[in-house]
């Protein structure tokens, strides 16, 4: 069992002022068997009232406006959780997390990939194995993908950041039988957000991190599951005005 505190701040800068501006956030993380949210604030500039629902996933869901002119937009979480993945129940898995999405198509060449792999028969085994050589095929190279690449394109470039590295994992577990979805949240440290995977094993959703290579333990916070990132983006934003923006994310996560 591990008690962490945790800090999330994200600020979008318009080079002109914007207006009309509705967004939907997901930056509040969930309380569930195994993570439980102790205390969290949420402190928007502008502030602007939002309302607080669930999406088709389960994920917490932040709605909200700012119809004014405004350049820039900042969100900050604060708050303090208790993980402990003993108390984590056993669950049925959708089907939908056993097939492609629309981010996680797998290409001829990463089924060719796959099937030159000699992946173990039991599961927990060959979802480690599948882990291990995505992590060998894969560079960490920031800046060389966007949000909208494909897992087949993050493939064929053999390079991307985490959000490629689990588009990628999720493409070929599920070519190779496995039941599997996306997770973005908050890792132990400093830095900026992560993205992972889940793997179904034994009726449990088990946490996987193809980028570090190791199985996730109560040092990660998690905000939001889907079949793939286009399911649980942090933020998602439309506005009237011509602008280039720029985007500034600072996390902190720290064990009591």
């Amino acid at each position: 069992m591990r008690r962490l505190t945790f800090f999330y701040d994200v600020l979008l800068e318009f080079d002109r002022p914007v207006h009309d501006h509705a967004f939907a956030l997901r930056c509040l993380p969930p309380t569930f068997p195994g993570q439980q949210i102790l205390d969290v604030s949420l402190t928007l500039d502008p502030q602007t009232p939002y309302a607080l629902q669930r999406d088709g996933f389960g994920n917490l869901l932040q709605i909200g406006r700012v119809e004014p002119p405004h350049d820039h937009l900042r969100y900050t979480v604060r708050g303090s959780a208790r993980l402990d993945l003993s108390l984590l129940r056993s669950e049925r898995a959708h089907p939908m997390y056993a097939f492609p999405s629309a981010y996680t198509w797998p290409s001829q060449a990463m089924k060719e990939f796959l099937a030159g792999l000699d992946l173990p028969s039991r599961q927990r085994d060959r979802a480690w194995a599948l882990s291990q050589a995505v992590g060998r095929y894969m560079e960490y190279v920031p800046g060389v993908t966007g949000v909208d690449t494909r897992a087949a394109q993050a493939f064929a470039a053999g390079r991307g950041v985490c959000q490629d590295f689990a588009h990628v994992y999720l493409a070929l577990a599920r070519q190779a039988g496995l039941t599997a979805r996306y997770v973005n949240g908050l890792p132990e440290g400093e830095g900026s957000s992560h993205a992972w995977c889940q793997v179904w094993l034994d009726g449990l959703w088990t946490g996987i991190d193809p980028t570090r290579g190791r199985w996730t333990d109560e040092s990660y916070l998690q905000f939001g599951v889907g079949r793939d990132f286009g399911d649980c983006p942090f933020e998602r934003g439309v506005f009237l005005g011509q602008t280039d923006q720029r985007q500034t994310v600072f996390m902190r996560v720290e064990q009591q």
